[in-house]
């Protein structure tokens, strides 16, 4: 509802092809440059003259400013889907920046400048005002399933019911002319782990093993390589027998060096290109292992809220490492159908509300065997657009 889901995908992928070209050209624009100073090292005239040489001067700026680039889109689309999931959850039609600070850890300023960035770039339906934001979508009611009372919109957050005790409940909302409900999804059949998390979690989760084992293997490839290089240097009996075996078609103690020294430079820089993918993998195997420990304890859970010290042990970390956590699962798209709010001055996972279309605006009747975008109501003839479930 609240992003703009083709430009993000479009966005991602240039994401990804910046980072590729950036990393690929300046590692190997550096790495020779490096080269040639060491190798014609006092000759400034045949350095200035190198072929290499605007290319390296063309990416050493480039080259950041594209990665530099990325990063900010990557962690702005996260931030993007994480207020999307908030804003999906809440009653009110407006939220205050404080609290939007208190639920991602950021300053008000920052939240706010952030929003109106994204509302060009990444979000839609909703504006901001001096005191916070106010949402496209309004609340009509409250209600309480069972009973039929009408409750405050605050109410429904804790998801009791204060006539009846019960915790079904659902909110009719109306935002872009179009009708739907909120509605509590913990109550009936133990939901699939699967509700809560990215459609396919295990085969993520398997590509960041590959990606960070990779990564980390030839890294350490890499630093055996330059370990073996550095106790070459002055080694006599390795000199003679490069400068004996007359396929080497090395005559010098000078270029036998100069091959040395090649050897760790060009180590190192593809050591700088690996390193980014290691890190990358391993937060990614950290976002799946506690999105998939966390999913199947949400699917037990018959209370709308888990508190950050109900949920499981990962890797004995504290409350606070856990919040983060499922945070930056939520903000990478590995947890789904959950976010975090604030109640009680305390920080808390709410999980179960489901948006569905379900209602004709006009008349109340429910809304039957809709199999398309828009659905004509079979007692008033009305047009209601948006007939959709979010699952």
């Amino acid at each position: 509802m609240y992003l703009l889901e083709k430009r993000i995908k479009k966005l991602k992928i240039k994401n990804i092809v910046f980072a590729v070209v950036a990393i690929f050209n300046l590692v190997f624009s550096v790495y020779w440059q490096f080269y040639l100073v060491i190798r014609y090292w006092g000759d400034t005239f045949t350095l200035s003259h190198a072929a290499n040489t605007p290319a390296f001067f063309f990416w050493i700026v480039v080259g950041p400013l594209m990665l530099i680039e990325a990063g900010i889109s990557t962690v702005y689309i996260g931030d993007a889907r994480f207020y999307s999931s908030y804003f999906e959850g809440d009653l009110d039609g407006f939220i205050t920046a404080a609290e939007l600070a208190d639920v991602t850890g950021k300053k008000e300023s920052k939240v706010r400048r952030q929003l109106k960035l994204f509302l060009k770039l990444y979000m839609k339906n909703y504006s901001i005002t001096e005191e916070g934001v106010e949402l496209a979508a309004k609340t009509v009611t409250c209600e309480c399933v069972k009973c039929g009372a009408h409750i405050q919109k605050r109410e429904y957050f804790t998801g009791i019911c204060q006539y009846c005790g019960s915790s079904d409940l659902r909110a009719r909302v109306l935002t872009d002319k179009k009708f739907y409900s909120i509605s509590n999804e913990i109550k009936g059949e133990a939901k699939s782990y699967d509700y809560y998390t990215y459609k396919n979690l295990k085969t993520r989760l398997i590509r960041s093993y590959l990606l960070a084992g990779f990564s980390l293997f030839f890294i350490a490839l890499l630093l055996l390589g330059i370990k073996t290089a550095i106790f070459r240097f002055g080694d006599k009996e390795y000199y003679r027998s490069i400068i004996l075996d007359v396929d080497k078609h090395m005559q010098s103690y000078e270029l036998i060096t100069y091959d040395l020294i090649e050897t760790i430079i060009q180590n190192c820089f593809f050591i700088l290109g690996l390193i980014p993918a290691s890190i990358a993998g391993i937060k990614r195997i950290g976002c799946a292992r506690i999105s998939h420990i966390c999913s199947e304890f949400f699917a037990k859970c018959r209370a709308p809220f888990v508190k950050a010290s109900e949920l499981p042990d990962y890797n004995r970390v504290n409350d606070r490492r856990k919040l983060n956590l499922v945070r930056r699962s939520i903000r990478m798209g590995y947890l789904k159908n959950c976010t975090l709010e604030k109640h009680s001055g305390d920080l808390e996972i709410t999980l179960g509300k489901k948006i569905v279309k379900d209602t004709c605006p006009s008349c109340g009747a429910s809304i039957t065997g809709a199999v398309t975008a828009d659905y004509i109501c079979r007692y008033c003839n009305n047009k209601i657009m948006g007939v959709v479930i979010k699952k």
